[in-house]
């Protein structure tokens, strides 16, 4: 879909606002409150934007990682996507046309469950058809510290991840280096 400029504006104010009035933003493009709420709508209708809370990764001291990976083939890359599509600390997966063909962008809430998912059971680097893989700790955000962090896998109720690992077996867990996965009953973080 072509955008044009009230569009891309519409989209640019947003950014900065995801809640300003229809009025502010009609003004600001040169609408009515109407018109602007209609644009809105349209764009959200044909699925070009959507309206969602991100989360400040800095001011709740979350610890980020890069993670590439190569995979044997398309079908190994496919199994691990679909193995974290739930993950709760799996923030996004990008697949790349370079030697690593697949990098996911992953967060923790400490350090200690940062190297846990590094090398654990639950570890994007452990998974079946990985030929090689590469772990980067972030260390500074630049430009903007906001990610949509998938605060919606949480629950009270599971004992195995989404991932099907069962953190009460993890000796990193069990040693108090991990704080578990926010999508278990185990899960002793502060993302509840």
């Amino acid at each position: 879909m072509d955008l044009d400029y009230v569009s891309w504006e519409i989209i640019r104010e947003l950014q900065r606002d995801g809640r300003t009035t229809f009025k502010k933003l009609g003004d600001t493009i040169g609408f009515t409150g109407l018109g602007a709420k209609k644009r809105v709508e349209k764009l959200l209708e044909k699925n070009v934007i959507k309206v969602s809370a991100l989360v400040n990764a800095e001011k709740l001291n979350l610890r980020l990682a890069m993670v590439l990976l190569e995979t044997e083939d398309v079908e190994a890359r496919r199994m691990i996507v679909d193995r974290f599509r739930d993950c709760p600390r799996v923030i996004n997966f990008f697949t790349t046309l370079g030697g690593y063909n697949l990098v996911a962008l992953v967060m923790a809430e400490d350090q200690d469950t940062l190297e846990s998912e590094c090398m654990e059971n639950c570890s994007l680097r452990g998974c079946e058809g990985i030929r090689r893989s590469e772990f980067y700790p972030i260390c500074n955000i630049h430009y903007s510290s906001f990610l949509l962090v998938k605060g919606y896998g949480t629950s009270k109720e599971r004992n195995i991840t989404p991932c099907n690992v069962d953190c009460r077996s993890c000796l990193s867990y069990q040693d108090q280096k991990c704080v578990g996965c926010p999508a278990t009953k185990c899960y002793r973080g502060p993302l509840r």
